[in-house]
């Protein structure tokens, strides 16, 4: 068997170990979180597979590309070039969408260019155009001897110097021109004449056999002159009169005067000035003053809070507007205590919106009242954001910001002419590429089948038609059939990137590659895996070796190879328990898992009395106006396939609704009706898979608030009282007790001219972080750097005796993040730990009130022992009095709910519906609901 030797490997926990993984084949790593599958497949096979290629090429290349460090292996034997597809989300690029992440839109750029047909955007109208070879062959099928003048407009406004014109024609050898809609020699033309209008007479023909060759030269050179447009005066044999005749070679409508000239790729990128929108420069939205957030306490005085300034307090501007506000009122008599909900709606919107009013203010000798017109809050906070320069103002500002479809092109990001060049497709549909890209993948493959394409245009068109169709295959094939075109790639979750980066390999067709993916199920639906399963078997089966970290059961039972890691994480793992086909690995923790007899968990049950959150009429997105009852103090699951509108619903909807009730602040709420039962609640928090910092200063230490407690008690020790050490001594980001030649980093950059920028451990403090005299402070032998480098477990055993930070601790292991180093960069943590690691915060928080908890997929890198913990954590926050909302795929944790709440029945146009809700085992019963499927699957153990 060919295969790829990894010998002796130690990167991160791993042991010195050594595995053979068949070439060829799709071979997936799995074990406990932290146990070191992603250290054996991206920092060890993936970062020396990478690592060869880039020292094949030159220093110069080089300099572009990002270089892994050398792994700590002995060596690895019968490599092949390696690409990864991580976990990471979309990008945060407001122009990158789902099209242009995948190419898809610069082959639909060309599309429409080469076959769109413009439509008037006042009236509708499709526009027509000839081509020059069109008026030749219109010419030439006229009756033999028909007289034929063609003539070429001169656009004459501004003509300062019609003698030097005429000059100018003599030269270029034309004799006669049409002026003031008479035929004159040229030499006839007197220079003084007056020009309302003037033709150029390019030729005259008579219709006959063998003058197709003349009349086409003379049509060209006619369009040559003025660009678009060619005249022609015919006398028909026996006719005394003649008839003019107009052709256009640009798409132009006589009625209203709209003209739309040449197109080209260009002019549909909202990318370039030729075709994005003007009003948002192709963004698709723009910034608003959002009222609701302007509006801080609506039960509170105008003048006594209810407004969130964006000034200074008590400065010139809030001072301004209390004087404002006092005017209007008492010209409208208003009592001046009166709260804002209270006011009319005409006070409401004289103060946003603006208006005249008088100041009370005297002037003048008959001591007349002045008026003032007030810009309006709202208006004053969006010019104050386009024009100001001071961050600290723009801060200030932004508090109050929101953003909205652009109002001009209405998100569609193009001017509006090219938004009106449509092409025909299936059920003679016209649509416009926005349109196009608005449409889900797997109706946008349908509507591409019945295309229709001009014959001369087949050639190049019927290429890109096809490609465009193999990319949106590709897309339908790993799960995203639900997804628009048109969404913005900074929406889409990890699993969604992961995805879409797995559907451009699969059509870019390489071959003897080594494929390396994390957790490519993630946000998959058990309904939709087999398609994702099918898109890694097409992968390995064009001749490439697929190597997967994976915790999905499908994925495992699919698995050409397995290797199981483990028995535990961090420095309890990095140990390969056994490879093999998986039905020789029964005796593993994997194998007896899947094998394990499956019960329901013992739930809370839900009673109609009981209190409820009701969300009435939501229709954001997919949602079909429907009213959702999510019981309170319970565990909730809300299910269904990919794309069937359980994210809007739980963080566009809920959330927002929610954080807008108890902050009056964040974003703009999705489409609903209204919300019952949101008074039993004292606060909202969203635990979503976002990064917990973007420095690589900041780690779980510092996020948690640890740090502070232990920087405290290191201060507290006899030595640092002995020098009078504070706990700032024991910060790396503050002089005193940091190694200032790093500057508490640990490393240092060192710029490269041909190279990427290289870090190197700092040789001062050899990676600590801390000078000398700090670190000679211990704590049962260990320094603060010490301590950072430990795992959560290690620290767990040393501070036993301190309550504050056992406590938290204890939660972080039973999270399964009892791997992790307190000292671990945030930002090389995975959205799953992040998430983990803000529950765990939650957590250790003292219980007041009714928390409405909502977490987006928490089992994201969990192994099946894992999720039991997470499922233990939830339930005491059940316990606690709170309600647990939990957007989830696993079985595990859905079985283990109160209840259920299943959307569906498919993805994007096709979901948006609650198909099934009740108890796990009530919904399991529903054969209509995808989730109730996989549940009853998973109660089989099948």
């Amino acid at each position: 068997m060919d295969v790829i030797r990894i010998r002796g490997a130690r990167q991160h926990n791993l042991r010195n170990v050594s595995v053979d993984l068949p070439k060829g084949k799709l071979v997936v790593i799995t074990g406990p979180s932290g146990c070191g599958k992603s250290s054996l497949a991206f920092h060890t096979l993936y970062a020396e597979g990478q690592r060869r290629y880039v020292e094949s090429l030159s220093a110069y290349a080089r300099q572009f590309l990002d270089q892994l460090e050398k792994p700590e292996v002995d060596g690895i034997d019968g490599l092949c070039p390696a690409i990864a597809i991580e976990q990471r989300s979309g990008g945060l690029n407001p122009r990158s969408t789902v099209a242009t992440a995948t190419e898809i839109y610069d082959y639909l750029r060309v599309l429409w260019a080469a076959i769109g047909v413009p439509h008037d955007p006042k009236t509708g109208e499709r526009l027509e155009r000839m081509s020059a070879l069109d008026i030749v062959a219109l010419l030439v099928e006229q009756e033999e001897g028909t007289k034929v003048v063609l003539l070429a407009p001169v656009d004459v406004k501004g003509l300062s110097d019609a003698a030097a014109l005429f000059q100018d024609l003599r030269r270029q050898g034309f004799v006669r021109v049409r002026l003031n809609g008479e035929l004159r020699e040229l030499d006839e033309v007197s220079p003084v004449e007056d020009v309302l209008s003037l033709e150029i007479v390019v030729d005259r023909l008579v219709v006959r056999a063998g003058v197709e060759a003349r009349m086409a030269d003379s049509v060209e050179a006619c369009l040559r002159l003025c660009g678009s447009e060619a005249r022609v005066l015919m006398q028909g044999v026996g006719e005394s009169d003649w008839r003019e005749l107009s052709f256009q070679t640009s798409y132009r409508n006589a009625k209203t005067g709209f003209v739309m000239g040449e197109l080209s790729p260009k002019h549909f990128s909202y990318n370039s000035h030729l075709g994005a929108c003007e009003a948002c420069e192709g963004l698709g939205t723009e910034m608003f003053c959002d009222p609701g957030l302007m509006i801080a306490d609506e039960n509170k005085a105008v003048l006594g809070g209810a407004v969130r300034g964006w000034w200074k307090p008590k400065g010139p501007r809030e001072l301004q507007f209390f004087r404002e506000a006092k005017a209007l009122m008492a010209q409208r008599g208003v009592d001046s205590e009166t709260t804002w909900k209270d006011l009319s709606d005409e006070c409401k919107k004289f103060l946003l919106d603006g208006g005249e009013i008088d100041t009370g203010w005297k002037v003048g000798l008959e001591k007349r009242l002045q008026a003032k017109k007030i810009e309006g809050l709202c208006g004053e906070a969006e010019r104050k954001v386009r024009e100001v320069k001071s961050e600290a103002v723009r801060r200030r500002l932004m508090r109050v910001m929101s953003h909205r479809s652009c109002r001009v092109c209405q998100g569609a990001r193009l001017k509006k002419a090219l938004l009106m060049v449509k092409v025909c497709g299936a059920d003679e549909r016209w649509l416009g590429i926005q349109e196009f890209c608005a449409l889900p993948v797997d109706e946008a493959m349908e509507w591409l089948v019945g295309i229709v394409i001009p014959a001369e245009k087949a050639g190049i068109v019927k290429r890109v038609v096809d490609d465009v169709a193999k990319r949106l295959s590709f897309l339908h094939d790993v799960g995203l059939g639900y997804l628009a075109l048109q969404r913005s790639s900074g929406s889409l979750s990890g699993g969604e990137a992961q995805r879409i980066r797995l559907a451009s390999q699969l059509g870019s067709g390489l071959s003897g590659v080594i494929y390396v993916l994390d957790e490519p199920s993630i946000g998959l639906h058990p309904c939709d895996t087999g398609r994702l399963i099918v898109a890694l078997e097409q992968l390995r089966d064009l001749g490439n070796t697929v190597l997967v970290v994976e915790h999905d059961e499908a994925v495992i039972r699919a698995a050409d190879w397995v290797i199981e890691m483990g028995p535990g994480a961090g420095i309890g793992g990095g140990e390969i328990l056994g490879a093999g086909e998986l039905k020789n690995l029964g005796h593993l923790p994997t194998g007896t898992w899947l094998k394990e007899k499956r019960e329901w968990a013992r739930t809370i049950s839900v009673t109609k009395e009981g209190l409820w959150l009701i969300i009435r009429e939501v229709t954001e997105r997919n949602l079909r106006a429907i009213d959702v009852k999510i019981p309170l103090g319970r565990m909730v699951a809300l299910t269904g396939p990919s794309g069937s509108g359980k994210s809007t619903l739980a963080e566009d909807v809920i959330s927002r609704a929610l954080v807008r009730k108890f902050s009056r602040s964040g974003e703009t709420p999705g489409a609903h009706s209204g919300m019952d039962g949101a008074e039993w609640l004292t606060k909202v928090v969203l635990l979503d898979q976002s990064a917990i910092g973007k420095s690589p200063r900041s780690n779980p230490a510092t996020y948690t608030g640890l740090f502070d407690i232990v920087r405290d008690l290191y201060s507290k020790l006899p030595l640092s009282r002995q020098r009078g050490y504070t706990a700032g001594r024991f910060s790396f980001n503050m002089r005193g007790g940091r190694c200032e030649r790093c500057e508490g980093a640990g490393r240092i950059k060192i710029e490269m001219h041909f190279l990427p920028d290289g870090w190197v451990t700092c040789s001062a403090c050899q990676g600590k972080r801390f000078n000398r005299e700090t670190l000679e402070v211990l704590y049962k032998g260990r320094s603060i750097a010490d301590l950072l480098a430990c795992s959560v477990n290690e620290v767990f055993e040393i501070f036993r005796v301190v309550p504050k930070l056992n406590h938290l601790l204890g939660i972080m292991g039973d999270l399964g993040l009892g791997y992790l180093s307190l000292g671990q960069a945030a930002n090389t943590l995975s959205g799953g730990e992040a998430q983990r690691l803000k529950l765990a915060v939650e957590l250790a928080r003292p219980s007041a009130g009714h928390t409405f908890y909502l977490f987006d997929e928490p089992t994201t890198g969990l192994h099946f022992g894992d999720v039991n913990q997470l499922i233990l954590a939830f339930h005491r926050l059940r316990d606690a009095g709170h309600t647990v909302l939990v957007v989830e795929h696993q079985m595990d944790l859905v079985a283990a709910s109160d209840w259920v709440i299943d959307l569906g029945p498919g993805g994007g146009v096709h979901g948006g519906a609650i198909v099934a809700e009740g108890k796990p085992e009530d919904v399991a019963a529903n054969s209509q609901s995808a989730t109730g499927r996989a549940l009853a699957s998973w109660k089989r153990g099948v």
